[in-house]
């Protein structure tokens, strides 16, 4: 399986690194901020390095940016609305790496 360059891998992995982190804060705190977005980092990187993306991926990658950002305001403005006793930092940090996965895979499969 080829790493460089294998954007589906990049969003699978962040989507669990995304759970992975939500879980990780419940047990360690801030501390698993880092524990749960390290295997995020190191995907990122390694499928990134060396690696000049075409007009179609970036074009999908910004996309997936975008629809991020989108994803990840309506969840904190539910957060807010819906669970005002809940920790909103950890919420926050999950829901970057599970909207971040989820909208890659499905734009990288459609496109």
């Amino acid at each position: 399986m080829k790493i460089k360059g294998n954007n589906m891998l990049m969003f699978i992995v962040q989507f669990f690194s995304g759970i992975l982190t939500y879980f990780a804060c419940l047990k360690f705190d801030i501390y698993g901020v880092i524990i749960g977005f390290i295997p995020f980092l190191i995907v990122m990187i390694m499928v990134s390095l060396n690696h000049t993306p075409d007009e179609r991926e970036l074009s999908l990658l910004h996309k997936s940016n975008s629809y991020e950002g989108i994803i990840v305001a309506v969840v904190m403005g539910l957060t807010y609305v819906l669970l005002p006793d809940a920790n909103w930092f950890y919420i926050f940090a999950s829901s970057i790496g599970v909207a971040r996965g989820i909208v890659g895979v499905i734009l990288f499969m459609v496109r």
